[in-house]
């Protein structure tokens, strides 16, 4: 579908949207008042994971709302370091934020397995994921609501990631002693695996991987870590990459206060422009990370190791068993468990779901 012919069906949906708000509220004839936020997000300008996104959503707002809603985006560590997004939200020192999960792990567990940022995952292609993304959203929503921030959902969908490393990694046993840059509960994988996890935003593992201050590194798929340029300092990918599976790269969340402000038109908008992201990003990023990954397998001067099946297995039961702590360590994430065993279960899943203890 054209993009222009998508915004015009996304303006007819808020009339659809609105239609369904009890009680509708009117909007006052000639509204003017024009309204301007600032969004953040961890991804960086020039990337797909941005111009794909970011950008078509700011720009899908401001044309559906007539320009009442001006969103001025800024990519990773412009305004501050990605990791204190969480309390700029809050504090309203900017509006809106797009980005993921794994960054407040330190707030709660739960935020850690938001998004399906899940080790071991077993669930495939964006219609099962966003299934699960769905299902699992009111967990996240009290996630965000208990310190103060209101979560809009699912801005985006992210194809498994690749594990790259300028080391070859073989075996099981050869993760030991590395050091790869992870975040959220890939952190605690790689820990389980001996490896040590090293934090570093997205514009400092090129020159991680350069310098050699991490072996390894999983943070995109080959699309994005391609237009980074993460090629040229990569020698091996491993696979599979068990760390996570396909994903939501950012959640929507914003100042609740700001978000209280806008009238309903506005925030329908809001919900519009992030479905058609999640909507143009399922479709386009599958296709052109396929794309991109053919291109990394042509490099003469990259190796893809393919792991032992018996070590992968074990890496799957290690994956699991450090969901299973997860249920001890929060109620949300507990619950978040719970949840996701049962989705599992729906998809067809019922081994990995009782590994879990789903029962019937």
């Amino acid at each position: 579908m054209k993009r222009r012919s998508f915004i015009i069906f996304l303006t007819v949906s808020i009339s659809v949207i609105l239609s369904a708000c009890a009680p509708l509220q009117t909007i006052p004839e000639g509204e003017t008042e024009v309204y301007e936020w600032r969004m953040v997000t961890h991804q960086i300008p020039g990337t797909a994971r941005y111009d794909g996104t970011i950008i078509p959503f700011v720009e899908a707002v401001e044309e559906i709302t007539g320009g009442r809603l001006i969103i001025e985006p800024f990519g990773a560590d412009t305004l501050f370091p990605t990791n204190d997004s969480f309390d700029m939200i809050k504090n309203g020192v900017v509006e809106i934020g797009a980005v993921y999960t794994g960054f407040w792990t330190g707030k709660d567990p739960v935020f850690a397995l938001g998004g399906g940022t899940i080790p071991g995952d077993p669930i495939s292609g964006y219609e099962e994921h966003f299934y699960r993304t769905d299902e699992l959203e009111p967990i996240m929503n009290k996630a965000y609501e208990k310190f103060g921030i209101k979560n809009l959902g699912a801005f985006d969908y992210a194809p498994p990631e690749a594990l790259i490393s300028r080391v070859p990694i073989r075996s099981l046993e050869d993760f030991r002693g590395k050091n790869i840059r992870a975040a959220g509960v890939a952190s605690q994988f790689y820990g389980a695996l001996d490896a040590s996890a090293i934090s570093l935003s997205a514009p400092e593992i090129y020159t991680g991987l350069q310098l050699g201050t991490v072996d390894a590194a999983e943070f995109n798929d080959f699309l994005v870590n391609g237009e980074m340029g993460l090629d040229e300092v990569t020698k091996y990918v491993i696979e599979p990459a068990l760390h996570v599976g396909p994903s939501t790269d950012k959640e929507l969340i914003v100042n609740p206060d700001a978000w209280e402000e806008l009238p309903e038109d506005i925030k329908a908008a809001v919900y519009v422009a992030r479905d058609m992201v999640r909507y143009e990003s399922a479709v386009a990023y599958g296709v052109e990370s396929k794309k991109a990954e053919t291109v990394w397998r042509e490099n003469e001067d990259i190796e893809f190791i393919e792991l032992p099946e018996e070590d992968v297995e074990k890496m799957r039961e290690i994956g699991f068993d450090l969901v299973l702590d997860y249920k001890e360590q929060s109620e949300l994430s507990e619950k978040y468990v719970e949840e996701y065993a049962r989705v599992l279960n729906d998809l067809g899943y019922t081994e990995e779901a009782q590994k879990l203890g789903y029962t019937e």
